[in-house]
């Protein structure tokens, strides 16, 4: 935290007049003088807000609250994206990774070997993963590790990067949860467990299950979720199409974001399911168009866990980008592909497809482990149970008869967007409150 020159000098005044009422045991002015200075504090003092994400495709759940804090006159607001490593199936390092350059050009972003963290020792550091030496696929720089991390502010905050699911998320231990000051949630259903996990992380840590329970009660706290504050704000000022979508992306047809999950492929085991809807978008482009988003650690995962399915993958990908049915999309943000598309068609455990939901149009939650789906009730029932909920769910509805019955019925394209608080300025607030204290 710092104060400007001038208000520093004027601080000192104050100082100094409180010394010489102090000297004359003027107790009135004494206090007087105290809640004058406590409130020129308050006032005047500028907070160092830093924000270490790692990979641009997840800036989302920071955004909104760096936004907040970059307009605060109360803070100084900067963003360090991390240095992180690519690992083999081993957990060896194989390749170092630093994604500044991806973040959007309106981020002023700084190059972390320049920073000097342990130096500038900013009064909140946010985060965004939360695995420490434990991922198995990728991982940070140690000196980004949260309990190394916490050395250097006064708070450190960890925002979760994917949005909680009420009734499907899981609570797995995440040292990094841990060690922050502040573990953010969007859901109180997500507060209620992650306490309720205590002994589970009682017994991973070695302590007591009551002081973790504790820590866990003042720790984990709802204050919303960023990235729902950018599906709300999503518009096509904002979110223009893509170049490379151009003359591909058509009114005229249903466009389907396909969200093809890590989840999903690890309780299938095969990729039968992505095979079957690939081939349902090749034989009916007439009416549809796909615009396929693999998870962005998708490969990586396959060759560290699954290399089995690594050919068989490479074989579908190439075979769909040589195709004329669909796109890939390789944008760092999710959000042009969630803006061009009428209807979403993924995994119920994902961030993205419940995310989709933000925006009021239809989403179809998938089934991983039956590749071929038919639908259970009628077309008519179908179209009457679209009209009136945004989200159906295979095995009841299919893929098929969902897209048809959205291109029959075009006003099903049109979703209608929430009007909530932003959770951004919210933790902005919130954070900047507890530093006060």
């Amino acid at each position: 935290m710092k104060l400007d020159s001038e208000m520093d000098n004027i601080g000192k005044e104050k100082v100094e007049a409180l010394k010489e009422a102090i000297k004359s045991v003027d107790s009135t002015e004494t206090n007087r003088l105290i809640s004058e200075i406590r409130t020129f504090i308050s006032k005047n003092i500028v907070y160092k807000v830093v924000f270490m994400p790692y990979k641009a495709s997840m800036w989302d759940s920071l955004e909104s609250i760096w936004m907040a804090a970059d307009k605060d006159e109360r803070c100084e607001a900067l963003v360090v994206p991390i240095t992180y490593y690519e690992l083999d199936n081993n957990q060896n390092p194989i390749k170092k990774v630093n994604e500044r350059n991806l973040f959007p050009k309106y981020v002023n972003a700084v190059n972390d070997e320049e920073y000097d963290l342990e130096n500038d020792l900013p009064d909140i550091i946010y985060i965004h993963n939360p695995y420490d030496e434990f991922n198995r696929v990728t991982r940070v720089e140690s000196r980004y590790y949260s309990y190394n991390l916490k050395k250097y502010c006064s708070k450190l905050v960890y925002i979760p990067y994917y949005k909680w699911i009420d009734g499907v998320s899981s609570t797995n231990f995440r040292p990094g949860m841990y060690h922050a000051d502040y573990a953010v949630q969007n859901s109180e259903d997500a507060v209620a467990r992650y306490i309720d996990s205590a002994d589970e992380y009682a017994g991973i840590l070695g302590s007591e299950v009551i002081e973790v329970k504790e820590s866990l009660k003042r720790k984990v706290i709802n204050l919303g979720s960023p990235e729902v504050d950018k599906v709300v704000s999503l518009s096509e000022a904002n979110t223009l199409l893509p170049e490379s979508w151009k003359g591909k992306v058509l009114k005229s047809k249903v466009n389907v974001l396909y969200n093809t999950t890590l989840d999903e492929v690890f309780r299938s085991r095969n990729l039968d399911k992505i095979r079957e809807t690939l081939s349902f978008f090749k034989n009916n482009k007439e009416r549809a168009f796909l615009i396929w988003r693999p998870h962005p650690l998708m490969r990586q995962t396959l060759f560290s866990m699954l290399p089995n399915l690594l050919k068989e993958y490479d074989e579908l990908m190439e075979e769909f980008c040589n195709g004329d049915y669909g796109i890939i999309d390789t944008n760092a943000s999710m959000y042009y592909a969630m803006f061009w598309t009428d209807m979403c068609y993924g995994f119920n455990s994902s961030s993205l497809t419940e995310l989709y939901r933000y925006t009021g149009k239809i989403v179809l939650q998938d089934f991983p482990e039956i590749a071929k789906i038919t639908s259970s009730i009628s077309k008519e029932d179908l179209l009457n149970k679209l009209k009136n909920t945004n989200v159906v769910t295979e095995p009841e509805c299919s893929l098929p008869d969902v897209v048809n019955v959205i291109s029959d019925n075009i006003e099903l394209k049109i979703g209608k967007k929430l009007n909530l608080e932003k959770s951004g300025e919210k933790i902005n607030n919130y954070m900047i409150d507890v530093l006060k204290k």
